[in-house]
């Protein structure tokens, strides 16, 4: 059985052909040879794996409507247990060519950064936003021209702070989110002028907070949550 991925990253489509393991069973856990990522080849092989072992993709639907995408989002969001652009998660469209099944599979893989490449790794992806939230969005640590997920506890240059509702217009509704978090007023915030609320520009609706761009090119200079701060001085 043959297998097409269509994975959406940075707004770009990218299709491989590649094949699934010998027992063609479909939904459950897949391993790509280390080849294929990063740099993403023309083709190569995805095997059949057990989603306790080290595997890349994690299969939770077979679709087969126009809507596909649309419902994959969807599905991912009901899979994780919160909306999948808040978390270390990217989503993909695999068209199976069996004839006897056909449809697209829709599949999940962690990821380590905002360049959305897929890192594997063991366990379910299953509710990694709800309890302890293991795979949500926490610290963003500066990779180059991407950002790591990285932990608070370690340098970084900015935090999320929360998120807004879908439709919601983030230059305005942020600032309010990153007050809070921080347990200050908006006016108070503006006024520690040691921080800045930022968001992203991909449809995720998060908020972030992180100091002031340094003319010197210095960041990760942060070191410690800033949930709660109110008015102490910034943790290093």
């Amino acid at each position: 059985m043959y297998i097409a991925v269509l994975l959406c990253i940075g707004g770009a489509l990218l299709w491989h052909s590649v094949s699934s393991g010998a027992d063609g069973s479909g939904l459950g856990c897949y391993a790509t040879p280390p080849a294929m990522f990063p740099g993403l080849p023309d083709s190569g092989q995805l095997r059949r794996s057990d989603c306790g072992g080290p595997h890349d993709w994690e299969v939770i639907s077979l679709l087969r409507s126009d809507d596909a995408e649309e419902r994959c989002q969807r599905q991912a969001d009901a899979f994780l247990g919160g909306p999948w652009q808040q978390s270390r998660v990217v989503y993909g469209l695999l068209e199976v060519t069996d004839q006897v099944r056909g449809g697209l599979f829709c599949a999940l893989a962690e990821t380590s950064g905002t360049d959305a490449a897929p890192i594997g790794g063991t366990g379910s992806l299953k509710d990694g936003l709800r309890g302890d939230r293991r795979l949500a969005i926490t610290c963003l640590v500066k990779d180059d021209e991407n950002f790591r997920y990285g932990d608070c506890g370690e340098q970084h240059a900015a935090e999320v702070v929360g998120a807004l509702a879908d439709g919601a217009d983030v230059e305005a509704g942020c600032p309010a989110v990153a007050a809070g978090y921080l347990s200050l007023t908006e006016a108070e915030l503006r006024d520690r002028g040691d921080l800045e609320v930022r968001w992203f520009e991909d449809g995720s609706q998060l908020c972030l907070v992180s100091e002031p761009d340094d003319p010197a090119g210095r960041h990760d200079t942060l070191r410690g949550t800033v949930k709660g701060l109110g008015r102490a001085p910034l943790p290093r």
